[in-house]
């Protein structure tokens, strides 16, 4: 390792730690699969942010990509034995996370988002304080309703905790989180444990926030056979909503479904969804080859999309995994065909 003065906190110390912390994930299921399931979940809440042509590339579906790095970064750093820099992270995508609502919350978040988006040094584009995000959260009458009921901001401030770490209030709040060990990252199962309860409920919340906002992505319907995958509606799809399902409270869950149920422009979006005529399968098959084939050539290669496909199959049934293999055959033979077997930048280095 080079000289660059008095490390402590060695990067080979975490190696260990990492090699710690993921055996004690494999040794604990119901952990484990909270954290891969939620992980999931907030990724799905991708699609129930509307991309129009008239916010494409406008910054406001940018809070939302922040915060999952956020959470990204937060899990790293656990694994690393980083806790108080793990939980300074989470609370950094708590915060950005509830900006994803709050920015949205009237459908012009691509106006309103501009002097935060660009960092300008005025007061106007500071981030807001939490008083005044839920202020305007609770302006959509879908969240107040909900918070009312199931106690939204109560919930927030059961997390209000992560500021401690941000500010290091005390030993407690320290490197050493209270404890009387080395001085340098180790493993530390209680801590790592509290760290991944507070992780879910994170992202418990910031999904609930948005599914509020937008209340169709809990309605359980088979989009694909209206629009196929390229699909310009904030709506996910069943096997997406039961994962959704799986990591909230049951009462919860019925409550939001009841909201989507009863909610005027929910109602229309989905009548208007359901009145388009379904694609045949060949329309739909033709549509996924067409997307298959783009991403092979403008970027992966074939080699390394497939192993990403194959990837996938685990969560599909076995008549969905007969048509996925078939596809990956009638694309392999186009690949060799039009020498797309390698990533794009292999093959533009290979060319004369």
């Amino acid at each position: 390792m080079i000289d660059i003065g008095p490390l402590i906190y060695e990067p080979t110390k975490s190696f260990e730690v990492q090699k710690l912390s993921e055996a004690f994930l494999e040794s604990n299921d119901e952990l484990r699969t909270g954290l891969s399931q939620c992980g999931w979940c907030y990724n799905s809440i991708s699609k129930v942010i509307p991309q129009t042509n008239e916010n494409f590339w406008s910054g406001h579906f940018f809070p939302y990509i922040e915060s999952t790095e956020e959470l990204q970064v937060s899990l790293n750093l656990a694994l690393f034995g980083f806790y108080k820099q793990a939980y300074s992270s989470l609370r950094c995508a708590l915060e950005v996370g509830m900006l994803s609502v709050y920015y949205n919350i009237n459908d012009d978040g691509h106006t309103v988002v501009k002097d935060w988006l660009r960092s300008k040094d005025t007061w106007e584009a500071n981030t807001p304080r939490a008083d005044k995000i839920w202020k305007i959260l609770k302006k959509n009458s879908n969240i107040k309703k909900f918070s009312d009921k199931f106690g939204l901001k109560k919930e927030f401030d059961s997390l209000s905790f992560l500021h401690n770490f941000v500010h290091t209030k005390g030993y407690k709040h320290s490197n050493t989180l209270g404890k009387l060990k080395g001085n340098y990252q180790t493993f530390e199962s209680d801590i790592f444990v509290e760290w991944c309860k507070t992780y879910q409920k994170v992202v418990t919340l910031l999904i609930k926030l948005h599914i509020l906002k937008y209340p169709i992505s809990v309605i359980e319907y088979d989009w694909s056979k209206k629009i196929g995958i390229d699909n310009p509606f904030p709506v996910v799809n069943i096997f997406e909503v039961d994962r959704i399902k799986s990591i909230l409270p049951n009462e919860q869950f019925r409550e939001i479904q009841h909201i989507a149920n009863h909610d005027s422009f929910t109602q229309e979006l989905f009548l208007h969804i359901k009145s388009i005529p379904d694609m045949t399968l060949d329309e739909r098959e033709n549509q996924i080859i067409y997307h298959d084939k783009f991403m092979i050539e403008s970027g992966l290669g074939f080699i390394e999309w497939e192993k990403k496909e194959l990837d996938l199959l685990k969560h599909f049934d076995d008549d969905s995994n007969k048509n996925v293999l078939k596809r990956i055959e009638f694309l392999r033979s186009w690949a060799v065909e039009n020498n797309m077997m390698k990533p794009k930048m292999e093959r533009l280095s290979e060319s004369p």
